[in-house]
Order: C-alpha cells, then sequence, then structure tokens
C-alpha cells in the first residue's frame, strides 16, 4: 500500500542527483537482510498463519503463536502508524511550501497524484487501526 501511495511522489519529485547520491550509497549484508526481512518476511506472517489454517495450530505451540501475532499485530501497527504519518506530513510540508513561495498551484504534484496519495493514506491509516485492534481489541 505504501508503495501506491509514494511511487507517484518520487515519479515526480525524484531528481537524477538524488538517484546518484544513492547509488554510491552501498548497504551492509546487515543492513540489507534486516530491511528483507522487515519488508518481505513479516507481512507475510499473516497469510502463512491464514494459510495454514485450523490444521496448522498444532505446528506450533499456543504460548509461541500467541507471542508470535502480538509481535507481528506490534510491528505491523508501529510500520502502518509511521507510513501513514509520514504520507501526512509530507502533504503538510509540500501545501506549506507552495503556500510560502506564493504559488497557485498548492502541490509539485499531479492533482491526480495527489488525490491517489491522499487516499492510500487514508488506507494506511485505516489499515493501521486495524492492527492496534488486534494488539489491544
Amino acid at each position: 500500500m505504501n508503495f501506491t501511495g509514494w511511487w507517484l511522489v518520487w515519479k515526480h519529485e525524484y531528481s537524477e542527483t538524488k538517484k546518484e547520491k544513492d547509488e554510491e550509497q552501498q548497504r551492509d549484508l546487515k543492513d540489507r537482510l534486516f530491511w528483507v526481512t522487515f519488508s518481505y518476511f513479516l507481512p507475510m506472517l499473516p497469510f502463512i498463519m491464514a494459510t495454514l489454517g485450523p490444521e496448522g495450530k498444532d505446528i506450533l505451540p499456543a504460548g509461541y503463536t500467541s507471542v508470535l501475532v502480538t509481535v507481528l499485530a506490534v510491528t505491523m501497527g508501529i510500520l502502518m502508524t509511521g507510513l501513514s504519518v509520514s504520507n501526512y506530513n509530507w502533504i503538510k510540508r509540500d501545501n506549506e511550501r507552495a503556500a510560502q513561495s506564493g504559488e497557485t498551484t498548492p502541490s509539485k504534484l499531479p492533482d491526480n497524484a495527489k488525490m491517489h496519495l491522499k487516499w492510500t493514506t487514508v488506507m494506511t491509516l485505516a489499515v493501521s487501526a486495524l492492527w492496534w485492534y488486534i494488539v489491544f481489541g
């Protein structure tokens, strides 16, 4: 969901100089493994649990499963809350920048991209609320 929101921002704002600087900065193996795990493995855990279904309950002990689901829900709650706040701050900062420079258009983004970013921000916030409901509900 975050990719769909930010792809339009990067498409319209990501300059060649930033691309060159990013290519110069190489991540070490430990950093890359952390982000692959955090970005791809953790979000797939609910899918794995749903795929195992009721028959999968005997694979892991109940206490371990409970702790795993709680850690997953807290992690995803933090991640989704951070993404929605980040999206909101970018929109707010972009509007303030346009107001300070006296631009007639309030954004660097085209209207359809801005609406898409707002929509994905709302959806990300809704998903975040659902994760926090799982944790505290």
